[in-house]
């Protein structure tokens, strides 16, 4: 009787402790993922902000070219496939010279 009772409480204890490992090991990740997504958000937002109070309202400068290659590096690290084609092909527009368009970028920056 004794000894039913030790398995019992050893049966017990070793499913709490896997519980608890089980628990800290999603949350762990679950943790990295929310802190990943947070991060994307902010230089995300951060790229909006550039294009759309510096980019668009200000003449052309160094200051303003440094800018725009913060934007497409930051696009290209944290952005989607499309955002990424977008910022290539903003790139590619203000090489050439010319109008610049910014807002198919701008809204799907906003979307996201």
């Amino acid at each position: 009787m004794l000894n039913l009772e030790i398995w019992k409480i050893i049966v017990t204890v070793v499913i709490a402790v896997i519980g608890w490992i089980l628990a800290h090991r999603f949350n762990t990740i679950r943790d990295r993922a929310l802190k990943r997504r947070e991060l994307i958000i902010t230089h995300l937002i951060n790229a909006y902000r550039i294009l759309a109070n510096d980019f668009t309202r200000r003449e052309a400068s160094l200051e303003i070219d440094l800018k725009l290659e913060t934007v497409i590096s930051e696009l290209q690290l944290f952005g989607s496939k499309k955002q990424i084609n977008l910022a290539k092909k903003l790139a590619d527009d203000f090489t050439k010279g010319g109008d610049v368009y910014v807002d198919d970028l701008l809204n799907d920056l906003r979307d996201d």
